[in-house]
């Protein structure tokens, strides 16, 4: 580990086990599934052994490593595509200096809403080193988020970033669930105007529970925070996790894996079982 205390963030437990529990209807509506595939195998707090978990932690979170991005030892380095007379820092070819231009470190449209016609009913619009070259080694970038009415952006961790949201319009609920013994559920619903903080690497979601349309705006503490969203990456993994240590990890049979697999896998093709 390159950290003295590199702390463990084990799905199942998680997701299914915090404290207090995070609320069913979000659960349902991340995994696209009724909130009694939650409860078919009883208590699910009480039905997470962590001593069964370690293979599919290290399996699902093989990539989550906690790690910033490194200081500039430049003014800046614009990101390039072409290699010709460029130097190759953190990730990404750097334009000459002498080349860069306004344009570099500049973006237009972030006023437009996005999209939320999909089953989430969220979109979220970035602002990151892909879209703005200029941002490259400085650490820093920023995602717009609209949510339609009822719209959710899932339980997900961003492995590279802080992030520090502000509400611009409506109402969210929001809530990230810690990394520490007992899996504590910090939640707090936001209206416009407020700004909450989510740690680095910790699982977190929003939720519009106004009756209009809700937009924020989120910094983070990296040029490509990146993104891991749980229910997608658990359940429409290419390959698909295998159902045996699905059900084994979660406590649940493997008809209960298939449910929750089946919104993410469709067109994924046959699952590989051990």
């Amino acid at each position: 580990m390159t950290n003295q205390n590199s702390g463990v963030i084990m799905i199942p437990s998680t997701v299914f086990g915090s404290n207090p529990a995070i609320p069913d209807n979000i659960l349902s509506q991340a995994f696209q599934t009724s909130s009694q595939s939650f409860k078919s195998s009883g208590n699910r707090k009480n039905s997470m052994g962590s001593h069964i978990l370690v293979a599919f932690t290290l399996l699902v979170l093989a990539s989550i490593v906690l790690a910033s991005d490194p200081n500039p030892v430049q003014d800046f380095c614009v990101a390039t595509n072409d290699p010709t007379g460029a130097v190759f820092v953190n990730g990404r070819f750097c334009k000459d200096p002498v080349l860069a231009t306004a344009d570099d470190f500049y973006l237009q449209g972030l006023h437009l809403a996005g999209n939320t016609s999909n089953l989430q009913g969220s979109v979220v619009t970035p602002a990151n080193v892909a879209q703005i070259p200029g941002l490259n080694t400085l650490g820093i970038s920023m995602v717009r988020i609209d949510f339609r009415p009822n719209g959710l952006n899932p339980p997900h961790t961003h492995p590279r970033a802080t992030e520090i949201l502000v509400v611009l319009e409506g109402t969210l609920y929001v809530g990230f669930v810690t990394s520490s013994a007992g899996n504590r559920l910090i939640t707090k619903t936001l209206n416009q105007g407020d700004v909450f903080v989510f740690p680095e690497g910790l699982i977190h979601f929003q939720k519009n529970v106004g009756p209009t349309r809700a937009v924020a705006i989120a910094g983070m503490s990296s040029q490509n925070s990146g993104v891991i969203m749980i229910p997608s990456t658990v359940f429409g993994s290419s390959p698909p996790i295998s159902d045996a240590i699905l059900s084994q990890a979660f406590q649940v049979n493997k008809k209960v894996v298939n449910l929750l697999q089946a919104p993410f896998t469709a067109n994924s093709g046959r699952r590989s079982d051990l």
